[in-house]
């Protein structure tokens, strides 16, 4: 609870009605007796056109953008409603503020880049539990402790839910707070009003360039993670091409890098991976040691080195860590080893740079085929469709492409755009119906196949037209798993 005039006055000049705020939101139906409305264009819609619903709703008052818009024709003259140009980029200070500040009093730790950020994230959260520092996650698959996630509809939530859920991690007595960062957050605002104490940076590669249009603005998107002014430190994967904008935009006391390639801080000398886990030997700072991962993939590597530099950043004793990594459980579909005899693998893998990231790795360690079933999802970028078409065919001994989530779009012409990547059609099936295309998977298989089904990960629906329907390709490898092979 506060009053009006002291949550609002340091971006208020003059008279501030008063009244009491209870809560705060910018979604009218989320609006109870008592809160403050935030009414703003946003990129689906205009949450200035909802007033009136907030106002029914019980709202106390209205803070509103007044760019090409007056509220007279949405509230009566005597509603209190502030005016405040720029509104949106100031949601996360004005929360934070409501909040009493809640970040102040967590140690925050930001994963950004291309790939990796939810292994990063959901590890270094595990981790800090198991040092004895109580801990939560904010990602892709959810937020809260990793025992008990809850589901958020963005990997980065806006800048009121986040700050919220700051408060109650702070009331629930947690320490430290392992958060992805997507470069739309970044974009929007959504993390503004946050104290990052570290950020990572994990990779770029071609993503999301339906939003950004290229990747230069989609590199300088992430290095805004990295001009944050409170910044203690910025661990930056040295090998990745765009690691020394990284480190151009950083504003971090202290700055450590890792890699393998180059001559990283943190660097791995050697390395054995294997469809059991991966053992690997790395020189840091902290001395020469040898680590266990409970994870498969070359890419998996960077994953632990960004780990384990984020642990020791933070002061934990080497040998404890060294100790705690061996415990570490894969974040749920990334790389997760569903069923064996065959191997089925289940992996988020969506973008052209995760799916051969992935194969390479299964490459190393096969001794059979490899099976690959993939799609694309619709209303995204369509540029990758036929380069993740062109990897998969390289890769794989049998391709199959399927839909993944196809939204509003047809899934055939995304599977045609797929396929028109690939040269070859040998040993390429076109099956729309996901289920469908899993079956098919293992029937073709043999006792040393690996089947890889990329795309979905850990989600539980897909969406068809506006409607998520339940769906899981663990839930159905596991199911068809144990029915008859069909010939």
């Amino acid at each position: 609870m506060m009053k009006l005039a002291e949550l609002m006055q340091p971006w208020v000049r003059g008279d501030i009605p008063e009244c009491e705020i209870l809560g705060l939101h910018n979604d009218s139906r989320q609006i109870k007796p008592g809160f403050l409305f935030f009414a703003y264009p946003g990129l689906a819609t205009d949450g200035r056109l909802f007033i009136p619903q907030a106002v029914h709703a019980g709202a106390a008052a209205l803070v509103y953008d007044p760019e090409n818009w007056s509220p007279a024709d949405h509230i009566s003259s005597n509603f209190p409603a502030i005016p405040l140009p720029g509104l949106a980029a100031k949601l996360g200070a004005i929360a934070s503020r409501f909040y009493g500040e809640p970040t102040k009093k967590l140690a925050i730790t930001g994963v950004t880049g291309t790939n990796g950020k939810t292994t990063i994230a959901y590890q270094l959260a595990q981790a800090h539990n198991l040092l004895g520092e109580h801990a939560a996650y904010v990602g892709t698959i959810g937020q809260g402790e990793v025992t008990a996630l809850k589901p958020l509809i963005n990997t980065t939530p806006d800048a009121l839910c986040l700050q919220e859920l700051m408060h109650q991690y702070e009331q629930a007595a947690i320490k430290q707070v392992c958060m992805e960062v997507s470069s739309h957050a970044l974009c929007q605002g959504r993390v503004d009003g946050i104290d990052f104490q570290q950020a990572i940076f994990t990779n770029l590669s071609h993503e999301h360039l339906d939003y950004h249009l290229n990747m230069q603005a989609y590199a300088e998107a992430k290095a805004l993670l990295f001009a944050m002014p409170m910044l203690k430190w910025a661990i930056i994967n040295q090998d990745d091409p765009y690691s020394q904008l990284m480190r151009q935009q950083s504003k971090a006391k202290q700055l450590i890098s890792y890699g393998v390639r180059e001559n990283a801080e943190v660097k791995a000398l050697s390395w054995d991976v294997s469809l059991k886990g991966t053992e690997l030997e790395l020189i840091s700072p902290w001395g020469q040691h040898e680590l266990i991962i409970n994870a498969l993939g070359f890419f998996n590597i960077y994953n632990a080195l960004a780990v384990f530099t984020s642990l020791l950043a933070y002061g934990y004793p080497v040998d404890k860590v060294v100790a705690v990594m061996a415990k570490l459980q894969a974040a749920p579909g990334r790389m997760e080893i569903v069923s064996k005899e065959p191997y089925a693998i289940v992996d988020y893998a969506h973008s052209p740079d995760a799916l051969e990231n992935v194969l390479a790795t299964l490459q190393n360690v096969k001794k059979g085929r490899i099976i690959a079933v993939f799609g694309c999802g619709g209303d995204r970028d369509k540029t990758k469709r036929p380069i993740m078409g062109r990897i998969a065919s390289q890769y794989a001994d049998i391709t199959i492409i399927t839909s993944d989530n196809p939204r509003t779009e047809d899934p055939l012409a995304i599977i045609e755009s797929i396929e028109s990547g690939i040269d070859s059609k040998t040993n390429l099936y076109k099956i729309p119906d996901r289920e469908q295309a899993i079956a098919k998977a293992i029937n073709l298989a043999e006792k040393e196949d690996i089947i890889l089904v990329a795309g979905k990960g850990h989600e539980n629906y897909q969406q068809i037209g506006n409607v998520r329907h339940a769906f899981s390709d663990q839930a159905i490898i596991r199911r068809l798993n144990k029915q008859p092979a069909q010939i």
